[in-house]
């Protein structure tokens, strides 16, 4: 606390001789000492510092391991070397290495084509992958994908990837990626319709000229006569799902006659088929989703494989 201060002024500087005057000047004002405090802002900053710290840490281990790149991106960047062989066909495996001091996480989106060396064949990736690469290393990725024309050859060829794009095939592949289990057959068929406005005669050409699939445990065997009634039930499939993605459009393989009183006797898609063709399915039947495949894999107990199992156990029992 600050004391009032006194100040004696000599007596030659007065008026009065003789005699000495005390004055009071209380020239600075009273104040009292508050108590200091801390700055909260100032007592936590440490703290906030080293916080910071460890998330950015967090935060650059994770864009190393977790994040997922384009393809293109990291292509363009150089961190990735892509090297890509297909048949043509069904089959396209890309290798990537990945030669940065990093990982690198990737998306191999659907819809990328790729094409021989030649030019001549072109394939598409039908759904997108994810690839993990460590640092220095490479992986194989295996790709779904599928020809863009019945013309393709089948043989074992290096191929390039491109920059191309097919738009008319952008509302099947959108589907594609809601149905994982829609079979790769189904998918071609809707391809070259919708590429080719193939008819069922060429449909037939290319069932006997496919190749027996790679991942097949028991190829099919070469007496086998197209089309059987599973080739009939993906072609209702397809039929339906022309319906449902380009309803404006029409294609040369629905108004075949033979492909139509096949589907109608075939019991595995002869409801389908009714509401395909535009024929009554009668009082109180519910018409089936065109847009649901009645055949995804074999196993998954659809109508077909429940309806082949029956055979099966029909033709086991009579031996």
């Amino acid at each position: 606390m600050f004391q009032p201060f006194r100040c004696l002024l000599p007596l030659a500087a007065l008026p009065l001789p003789d005699r000495v005057v005390p004055l009071d000047f209380d020239f600075l004002p009273y104040r009292e000492k508050k108590e200091e405090r801390p700055n909260p802002v100032v007592k936590l900053f440490p703290t906030i510092l080293i916080a910071a710290f460890l998330l950015g840490g967090a935060l650059s281990v994770a864009n190393a391991v977790g994040s997922q790149l384009s393809l293109a991106a990291v292509l363009q960047g150089k961190q990735v070397v892509a090297e890509a062989r297909g048949n043509g066909h069904d089959q396209l495996s890309l290798t990537l290495r990945n030669s940065s001091a990093n990982p690198v996480a990737v998306t191999i989106p659907a819809g990328l084509i790729a094409e021989s060396h030649d030019k001549a064949d072109r394939v598409i990736v039908l759904r997108k992958a994810d690839a993990s690469i460590p640092a220095g290393s490479a992986v194989e990725v295996s790709l779904p994908v599928a020809a863009l024309s019945s013309k393709n050859t089948t043989s074992t060829q290096p191929y390039a990837l491109t920059d191309a794009s097919e738009p008319k095939l952008g509302p099947l592949l959108d589907y594609l990626a809601g149905q994982p289990d829609a079979p790769r057959t189904t998918a071609q068929l809707a391809i070259f319709c919708l590429l080719e406005n193939m008819n069922y005669g060429q449909w037939l050409q290319t069932l006997a000229a496919a190749p027996a699939p790679a991942n097949s445990a028991q190829p099919a065997p070469a007496s086998t006569t197209h089309p059987t009634p599973a080739d009939i039930t993906e072609a209702v499939d397809v039929l339906g799902l022309l319906r449902h993605l380009a309803p404006q459009q029409t294609f040369a393989i629905a108004s075949d006659s033979e492909l139509k009183l096949r589907a109608l006797r075939n019991p595995w898609c002869r409801v389908k088929a009714m509401q395909v063709y535009g024929l009554s399915l009668g009082d109180g039947a519910v018409p089936p989703d065109l847009g649901q495949l009645l055949h995804t894999k074999a196993g998954d107990n659809c109508p077909i494989c429940r309806q082949r199992a029956l055979m099966e156990k029909a033709a086991a029992g009579a031996l």
